[in-house]
């Protein structure tokens, strides 16, 4: 039957009757194109009509089943054709039947794409020629030729129900059976070769030794009999019948252990201690260690106590063997000693506090000042160098900088009281006024949250020449008190001429839509709300079908930004200070240029209809 017969049946025959594929009255709609940014394996949501082009929702009712085709453009290896139908969210949910993924869905990047309305030539050539018996179909039996025939043995494996940790085994011609199976089994029957076998049951190389090569490291080996002292052995298993059996007495053949010839033998001696013990008498000793004859007796008759600025003086009579020199009091400073007797007291003579008795690393100052420094300098020669200034919680912790004794600026912690979760103690940044009274917070930033807050005006260093955030770092909310302010005098524009009338045009195929973003899905699921607006890549399509290649980019309502990839950077404490960013681009719009250029539509669509009933209102005049 020609297909052309089947005008006003209402169903398919042949290939799409196996697929339920039906198309309202038979007629075929045409001219269907949508683009599509969607991405995943699963139901894609449409992006609207190309221009020039219609809708599936527009010519297809709810539940039709189409045959589609999806072309990537973002990426042109991906494609996939099958039929499909339209959900009640109006996304296209794909029964592939050819794919770039081997006939399977393709998970697609969330790139363009464009989807159409695309009876494959195949289909329709089978529908033309395709009878209805089944010998009339083509290849059946050749794509039968060669499968596998009915089996008792495979129909019994097949009735066995399938579970965990179970394996088939014949329990008779043609019957199977389930048995257990362990995670041990299961790694002794998947050992691909003998020596994979016995590491799966724990034998090591021992296993496949003759007894004259076996070498046993560590552990012990119970059951054996003494080793003969023939065999390299001591035939005993006790210390004394091993000295007896290998001739040993203790005293005789070896010496017994003593903790003093121990000791002994590991004394060390030196040479001039050695030549010491050469000598024959004391008088020997003392010549040797360089003693004079006043070291061993008598009085010292001759002490001169008078002079210089040691302060000595004589007690008791001529120093002798039991006499003692003593000083008559402190030695004082002008004579070259601390005037004191004690560590502490020496400190405060000499002017010293307690910094002086600290380890560098623990040094603290605690009221005071520093005077006379013209800089000061924290270092540490191979790490982070710290400088700290600690306080107590709800108290300030801060650096200040003044002209004269007059403030001017303080940085550093606040005193806000800390009730935990990471609340109080705030950073700020304080100004103050001629006199030293403070005017202000200029900075504050919050501990708990990040928050920055200022205390003025937050301005560009220089007019028109900075940007807030990036394409990569972008606000994702701004709350502001009134609307933004463009720059919009005459004096600063040029070339100021009618909007292009083909750009008007091209506006008309324009489709405003409902979204939802992506990363709020992830985030929030099915509570993730709905916005209307436009798709950037839908609007440059739409001005480029009507003013060429390339046309949309030279209008700045349309925007497309890249950046490079970002490694992630950590202090020494191994804390994110920056983190990694893969390299990217985005499309974006000027919306008060899009909404622009949509008034300008409209006032032409208006004005338009206003002369057809201004000419309709004639005619009936007349």
């Amino acid at each position: 039957m020609p297909l052309s017969d089947l005008k006003g049946r209402g169903f398919f025959c042949s290939l799409f009757e196996g697929v339920g594929v039906a198309i309202s009255g038979m007629e075929m709609a045409d001219l269907v194109r949508e683009v599509c940014y969607d991405g995943g394996d699963g139901p894609l949501l449409l992006g609207g009509a190309v221009a020039g082009y219609r809708a599936f929702a527009d010519v297809l009712g709810a539940g039709t089943r189409f045959p589609y085709m999806i072309m990537g453009v973002g990426d042109p290896t991906q494609w996939e054709a099958g039929t499909g139908e339209l959900d009640e969210a109006g996304r296209l949910v794909r029964t592939p039947a050819a794919s770039s993924a081997g006939g399977a869905a393709v998970d697609f990047a969330p790139l363009e794409k464009k989807v159409g309305l695309a009876l494959h030539a195949g289909w329709a050539a089978a529908v033309e020629a395709h009878g209805h018996g089944m010998a009339a179909i083509d290849g059946l039996a050749a794509a039968l030729d060669g499968k596998q025939g009915a089996s008792a043995n495979l129909t019994a494996l097949a009735g066995q129900a399938s579970a965990a940790d179970q394996m088939s085994y014949w329990t008779g011609a043609g019957a199977a059976g389930l048995t257990a199976l362990s995670a041990q089994g299961r790694s002794l029957i998947g050992a691909g070769d003998a020596a994979a076998a016995r590491a799966a049951i724990g034998l090591g190389a021992l296993a496949t030794q003759s007894p004259g090569a076996v070498a046993i490291s560590g552990g012990t080996i119970g059951g054996i009999v003494d080793l003969a002292v023939a065999d390299g052995g001591t035939g005993a298993s006790s210390a004394s019948v091993a000295r007896s059996n290998l001739g040993l007495a203790i005293g005789s053949d070896v010496q017994a252990y003593d903790a003093d010839l121990e000791a002994i033998a590991a004394l060390a001696t030196t040479s001039f201690g050695r030549a010491l013990l050469t000598r024959a008498d004391a008088a020997g000793v003392r010549s040797y260690i360089g003693a004079g004859t006043s070291s061993t007796s008598g009085t010292v008759t001759s002490v001169a106590m008078s002079g210089g600025t040691t302060g000595l003086s004589v007690s008791g009579g001529p120093v002798t063997g039991s006499g003692t020199l003593t000083l008559g009091g402190t030695l004082a400073l002008a004579s070259g000693g601390t005037g004191a007797t004690s560590a502490s007291g020496a400190r405060g003579a000499l002017g010293l506090g307690d910094m002086a008795v600290q380890a560098a690393s623990a040094v603290a100052i605690s009221g005071g000042a520093v005077a006379g420094l013209t800089s000061l300098q924290v270092s540490h020669p191979s790490s982070t160098a710290f400088s700290y200034i600690d306080s107590l919680a709800g108290q300030y912790a801060l650096l200040r900088w003044r002209s004269g004794t007059a403030g001017r600026w303080d940085m550093g912690k606040t005193n806000g009281a800390e009730g935990g979760s990471n609340a109080g103690s705030d950073f700020a940044l304080r100004r103050f006024s001629d006199a030293g009274s403070v005017l202000g917070t200029a900075l504050t930033i919050r501990r708990d949250t990040g928050e920055f807050q200022v205390g003025g005006v937050l301005a560009p260093a220089s007019d028109n020449s900075l940007a807030l955030g990036g394409a990569a770092l972008r606000w994702s909310i701004v709350y502001a008190g009134s609307g933004t302010i463009s720059t919009s005098d005459a004096r600063e524009k040029q070339e100021m001429e009618a909007v292009d009338p083909a750009l008007i045009e091209a506006w008309g195929d324009v489709r405003w839509v409902r979204y939802r973003f992506r990363a709020a899905v992830a985030e929030k699921g099915v509570a993730a709300r709905w916005h209307v607006g436009l798709v950037a890549q839908q609007v440059r399509d739409a001005i480029d079908a009507r003013m060429g290649d390339g046309a949309a980019q030279r209008w700045g309502l349309l925007c497309h930004d890249a950046w490079d990839a970002q490694a992630e950077e950590c202090d020494d404490e191994g804390v994110v200070m920056r983190p990694a960013r893969a390299a990217g681009e985005r499309w974006g719009l000027r919306y008060e240029e899009c909404l622009a250029l949509e008034a300008a539509w409209q006032r032409r669509a208006i004005a338009a209809l206003a002369d057809r009933v201004a000419a309709l209102e004639a005619s009936d005049a007349g």
